[in-house]
């Protein structure tokens, strides 16, 4: 250990003050430097800074490495905290691209400059990890921006560092996806082209429209869920898969996604329909019937791939000749035909969970724009009879 109190020049005091071990159980000293007129007022400013330091109100100070805290962070907060998917996405970051081009610098000579700079690396070629060619997308690197984020504000709270160098520095832009929707016209084929198709994809494709709902929000359906007397859909859960792990369920995106909405009368007729289905599959298979509650099963009953909705449907489009489209735009589609019915934005927002409406309006503000333009022109009509009268 250090001496507490070393002098470094006539007037000059280097104060150290150990406050236990980190994970490779080498001490932890937090230092000041100090003017200091003899030695006897050095070792009252030491009195005084040790304090501080048991209060807790001052950063660590001596040689941690970026790579070092990561590895302490993923298996202190993440693995703890954070969802299997999160969890692997979290290390595959940090493990491929945090680590490589910051992992050498001590902790407390963070700066903003090294994030800048990181950032314009991570729009550079060659740093895919699904082996495609081309750079990276503005979401993946905003999303690594936030892990990174992410875990130097755990290392501010854990008193490593005294603040996040990402917070001076101003975040990746995104330029929000723009779904190409399909027309009315392949909407109204897309409806009338399902009623010949399987009840159990049928139902899925239908409720997805209807609700707007996450496909792993959908996959984590219970019968128990729906109330069949008031037509109430409870959200609870989201179900997603993962190599080496399978399916599993876990809590919803965030803390609005849980909720509970209303759906349409034709749907609810099309729910009822598909639990007699559902239930005459049972009695068929007997004893192979799992029954574990879910709405959307396998063959024997357990829970259904979350991809495979994804996989059906995109055949469903190529074999009826209808413009392609991911799944995930029928969540787009529900709330753009929800604007343009005049539904207030604050009541899409709130059935989409999302936990800002800011993202509502900046994900459909073509969408909004138009409505809004609808609303001038009716206006104008008034305007128009009023003074004609």
């Amino acid at each position: 250990m250090p001496a507490k109190i070393k002098k470094r020049s006539d007037d000059s005091y280097l104060l150290s003050v150990a406050v236990g071990y980190n994970d490779k159980g080498r001490q932890i000293v937090k230092t000041k430097t100090i003017r200091a007129a003899s030695q006897r007022e050095a070792e009252r400013e030491y009195t005084l800074f040790a304090a501080e330091v048991q209060k807790g109100t001052v950063a660590y100070t001596g040689k941690y490495k970026l790579a070092d805290f990561a590895k302490t962070w993923y298996k202190d907060y993440c693995l703890k905290n954070l969802a299997p998917k999160t969890q692997r996405s979290y290390r595959n970051h940090t493990k491929n691209r945090i680590i490589p081009a910051l992992g050498h610098i001590d902790m407390v000579k963070l700066r903003p400059q090294h994030i800048i700079k990181f950032i314009e690396e991570l729009r550079k070629p060659g740093l895919r990890l699904d082996g495609k060619t081309g750079t990276l997308s503005d979401q993946s690197v905003m999303y690594c921006f936030r892990v990174l984020s992410s875990m130097l504000q755990d290392a501010v709270q854990w008193q490593i560092i005294s603040n996040n160098p990402c917070g001076r520095v101003k975040p990746p832009t995104i330029k929000h996806h723009k779904y190409n929707l399909p027309s009315e016209a392949d909407i109204r084929k897309m409806l009338v082209y399902l009623t010949d198709e399987p009840i159990k994809y049928r139902m899925i494709i239908l409720l997805a429209l209807d609700s707007g709902l996450r496909l792993g929000e959908i996959m984590a359906l219970r019968w128990d869920d729906i109330d069949f007397k008031t037509s109430i859909l409870k959200v609870e859960k989201s179900n997603q898969v993962l190599g080496g792990k399978g399916i599993f369920t876990k809590a919803p995106k965030n803390q609005s996604s849980v909720r509970s909405l209303a759906l349409s009368s034709s749907v609810m007729d099309l729910l009822r329909k598909y639990s007699v289905w559902q239930k005459k599959q049972k009695l068929i298979l007997a004893n192979e019937w799992i029954d574990e509650g879910w709405i959307f099963t396998k063959w024997n009953g357990k829970a259904m791939y979350p991809t495979t909705p994804s996989q059906w449907f995109s055949k469903f489009l190529k074999r009826k000749q209808l413009p392609h489209m991911p799944f995930h735009a029928l969540r787009h589609l529900s709330a753009t035909l929800l604007i343009s019915l005049g539904i207030p934005l604050k009541n899409v927002s709130s059935r989409l969970g999302h936990a800002d409406i800011r993202t509502t309006a900046n994900i459909y503000g073509e969408a909004l724009q138009s409505v809004d333009r609808q609303a001038a022109d009716q206006l104008d009509q008034y305007f128009r009879k009023t003074i004609n009268k």
